[in-house]
């Protein structure tokens, strides 16, 4: 049993594809993390554009 696991501990197939899939997955975090700081200032421009463009007073006659 322990020569199985010394094998198993010790073989490097596949390793490839777990650091792809670590280095994928911290990627799309950091993906995730900046679309919601984005977001987040989006949404406060777009408020405070509705803000001054309600204020205005717009002339109909000249």
């Amino acid at each position: 049993m322990r020569s199985l696991i010394k094998r198993f501990a010790q073989s490097e197939a596949g390793a490839v594809t777990v650091d792809w899939v670590i280095l994928t997955a911290g990627i799309v975090g950091l993906a995730l993390a900046a679309s919601s700081v984005i977001w987040d200032g989006t949404e406060d421009l777009s408020g405070d554009l509705e803000t001054q463009l309600s204020s205005q007073l717009v002339k109909t006659t000249f």
